[in-house]
């Protein structure tokens, strides 16, 4: 019994002591992660994990290999992590984005959906979800366009941050530099990175004709103990900015967390050819990194990335302007370029353009090439991602060009290098192209629109400046097609401008709403001003458009056609026994108008079951309501305003038309009814059959109806009063009526459409005949032309056509 006791003792000690040395490793894990020394925490926390399953352990070994960049282990910890109960929900957004980087769209895109779930306003995993969706436009969008080519420069470690000076290559590298005292970063375990050059003939570097000379240490009095990367060079070649340790007059500069952050640094090239005046800029700071500069075309703006307080993520790009001798304090350059994520990198071309390097923007996952070009003010435009095979699925970072835009170098960790970081060449025989894809009316621009390559049949998606960016041959066109919905679709094409400094080609293309244009209305039967059934409407352009379907209308006298943009259009509604009524000046060419055109048409009977209307005898006889055209009101037999149903929308209150709650009307009649035809209004000399000036507008009107209804045969009928001889009056109508027929033949009515006829003194109507004394108004009324018709294409009106017995007309008429 007491050896048992012993027993147990000791296993208990045992389990304590484990414990305890899990506990310690644990510990040791977690101060070197905090120290940044990646590599030591990753093997303590591996020693953990062999002896327990640690929550903690697994989450920080994730967190490690995501910091050093080891995607593929980092996909493999996050998997366990965020199966995990009570885990932070931005775990899932890693986990996402390794995935990603790992070439596995479909899979990342799940866990990028359920980290926007639970955290919707994270603008960083709403690019990277939609970046799954463009993935392969990234990915096409240059074929053919770049050749890239792997250097012989780079060793079996990091090679990075290509810039040029003259003919020289510079970059930074791990590599060992043969020196006695190695010095290692604690977060990737590499030799510090110190600056390097190789001289290279760029003879048409354009085609890949690159030939490299034997590397050596850029200069001594740049490279230190401490790390140096990332150069850049003054336009007058003779300052160079680089990255270096905070360390500054021989005094290394500690933040208040324990670290060496990174600051950048200028000199200048003295009359020995040797760089001096090293110093450090005045935006840089301990408690902060800030790295990787470029310097503008004119040496007055200097780029840079920092994690200084008040960014939007991680690494935000920022600038300085050299004003008084002095750089200017840092300028954020804002939500638009900067996110949640980090944008490194940065590079100005000569033309202005601003490419750097983000992992929070759409891309193809890693770290992805982006331009941006400055706008007025302080203002940028929308990044445009470069997609392959500049970007691939692994970082791709540190552009920059040569002396024209056909070649330049850049850094990947991408499969088939010779360490993880390496430098590759490109060399492109194409100028840049950006289609501007704008709403016509506002000049706003439509982000989401499709923009299709007619020739490649490659489609882009705009971004939110309504942009798609794309390389294009020199001097080669294309047909492209811009498609949005709720617009109408464009094809236009476009041309690359063959340029040697590499300016942008910019179309701007403006899509018209798709707007719906109508043209509706109602045809009425003049003959008591109610809705005509069985009229057919037409509807004419003069846009080469096909011609439309004619319509027959039903009880309630509607119509309805769609009508096309650009376009303007003729209506016409015909029915036998009236006059043709015609509608004109509907026109869709105006941006501005509305998309509904309300015609309202109204048909002029000429003939019913007694023949030719001269007066409408029907409407003394009528047993219900009538359209007064005069007073422009439906009324009563007594003359009082109408009220009643018509059905379908239609309704007559208090004498007015409603139609679906808004006032309508019958269209005006065309002609005002005489004694025995439609009264036209002409004006002769005394005792002459020449037309007066003031004739012609009735004369046109008249030859407007006879076009728009070229089956109506027609009797142009002249009347005079009573004074003056009967044969002279009967010459002279005779004459009269002659000429209106000889004008309108002028104009083109056949004359076999035409007849003429004077009746002199022979139809008065009224009684100033021959001896009767009347005024020279009543006079006036026996002095009259008319038309009158007589039949259509040849066949005669004398038999009265079928007609349909009059009923009551509407619902709730009061009879």
């Amino acid at each position: 019994m007491q050896n048992k006791k012993y027993l147990v003792l000791l296993q208990i000690c045992f389990v304590a002591l484990q414990l305890t040395g899990q506990n310690a490793r644990l510990k040791r894990a977690n101060e070197a992660m905090q120290e940044l020394d990646y590599m030591t925490a990753i093997v303590e926390y591996q020693q953990v994990l062999q002896k327990e399953d640690n929550t903690e352990a697994k989450l920080n070994l994730a967190e490690c290999y995501r910091k050093i960049n080891d995607t593929e282990n980092a996909e493999y910890w996050y998997s366990q992590v965020v199966r995990l109960p009570n885990i932070k929900p931005v775990n899932k957004l890693y986990y996402g984005m390794m995935l990603q980087a790992n070439g596995k769209c479909d899979q990342a895109r799940v866990w990028l959906e359920q980290f926007l779930k639970e955290a919707p306003g994270d603008a960083r995993a709403q690019y990277l979800a939609k970046a799954c969706d463009q993935e392969e436009e990234l990915l096409n969008k240059n074929r053919g366009i770049y050749t890239i080519t792997h250097l012989p420069v780079n060793s079996n470690l990091d090679d990075f941050a290509p810039a040029l000076l003259d003919d020289e290559l510079v970059f930074a590298s791990d590599r060992a530099n043969g020196v006695a005292i190695k010095r290692t970063s604690m977060w990737t375990g590499n030799p510090f990175a110190e600056l390097y050059k190789v001289k290279f003939t760029a003879e048409n570097a354009g085609k890949g004709n690159l030939v490299f000379d034997e590397i050596q240490p850029f200069s001594n009095e740049i490279n230190t103990r401490f790390h140096e990367a990332s150069a850049a060079f003054g336009p007058d070649g003779v300052t160079i900015y680089f990255t270096r340790n905070h360390f500054n007059e021989g005094v290394t500069g500690w933040s208040e967390d324990g670290l060496v952050k990174l600051s950048v640094y200028a000199a200048r090239l003295n009359e020995r050819g040797e760089w001096s005046n090293v110093e450090i800029l005045p935006f840089c700071s301990t408690e902060y990194s800030t790295v990787h500069p470029s310097v503008s075309a004119d040496g007055k703006r200097i780029y840079y990335a920092s994690n200084r307080p008040g960014g939007f993520g991680g690494m935000d790009l920022y600038f300085s302007d050299w004003n008084n001798g002095a750089w200017s304090a840092p300028i954020n350059m804002g939500p638009v370029v900067n996110t949640e994520g980090n944008e490194i990198f940065p590079f100005s071309d000569p033309g202005g353009r601003l490419f750097f390097a983000s992992n929070g923007h759409s891309g193809l996952g890693g770290l992805d090439v982006f331009y941006t070009v400055p706008l007025a003010g302080r203002a940028w435009s929308m990044p445009v991602n470069l997609g392959a095979p500049i970007n691939s699925n692994r970082d791709d970072f540190g552009i920059v060009f040569g002396n024209d835009p056909s070649w330049g170098f850049f850094t990947s960790d991408r499969d088939g290098g010779a360490g993880r970081d390496d430098i590759y060449a490109f060399q492109k025989n194409a100028a840049p192209v950006e289609i501007v894809v704008m709403d016509a009316l506002t000049n706003k621009p439509i982000p989401g629109a499709t923009v299709l390559n007619v020739t490649t049949g490659f489609a882009l998606t705009t971004n939110t400046d309504g942009v798609v960016a794309f390389d294009m041959k020199q001097a080669e066109c294309a047909a492209f097609t811009m498609t949005k919905k709720g617009y109408e679709t464009l094809e236009k094409t476009t041309c690359a401008t063959e340029t040697a400094d590499g300016q942008i080609t910019r179309v701007e293309f403006a899509l018209q709403k798709l707007t719906n244009f109508t043209a509706q209305g109602i045809v009425f039967d003049m003959s008591d001003g109610f809705p005509a059934e069985g009229a057919r409407v037409t509807l004419l352009n003069d846009c080469g458009k096909p011609v439309s379907e004619p319509f027959l209308t039903g009880p309630d006298g509607r119509f309805k056609f769609k009508l096309d943009r650009n376009c303007c259009y003729t209506l016409r509604a015909s029915m036998e026994g009236f006059i043709a009524a015609v509608g004109e000046g509907i026109c869709t060419k105006s941006n501005s108008q509305s998309p509904v055109f309300k015609v309202n048409l109204s048909l002029e009977p000429y003939r019913d079951a007694e023949g030719f209307i001269v007066d409408n005898q029907e409407e003394a006889a009528h047993q219900g309501p009538i359209y007064n055209d005069i007073t422009g009101l439906y009324e009563n037999p007594d003359g009082s305003p109408a009220s009643f149903l018509l059905g379908n929308g239609l309704e007559v209150r208090d004498g007015v038309l409603f139609d679906n709650g808004s006032p309508s009307r019958p269209d005006e009649t065309r002609w005002q009814r005489g004694s025995d035809g439609f009264l036209v209004n002409l004006y002769y000399d005394f005792n002459s059959a020449k037309l007066r000036p003031e004739s012609f507008p009735e004369l046109s009107k008249l030859f407007k109806t006879l076009k728009e209804n070229p089956d109506l045969l027609v009797e142009i009928a002249s009347h005079t009063d009573a004074r003056g001889s009967d044969e002279y009056n009967l010459q002279l109508s005779q004459q009269r009526a002659d000429a209106v027929v000889e004008w309108l033949a002028a104009k083109g009515i056949p004359k076999d459409r035409l007849s003429a006829k004077g009746y002199g003194e022979t139809k008065l109507v009224n009684g100033c005949k021959n001896g009767v004394q009347c005024s020279e108004q009543e006079h006036q009324l026996n002095r009259r032309t008319e038309f009158r018709i007589t039949g259509t294409g040849g066949v005669s009106t004398s038999k009265p056509p079928a007609t349909k017995p009059k009923t009551a007309p509407c619902e709730g008429c009061p009879f």
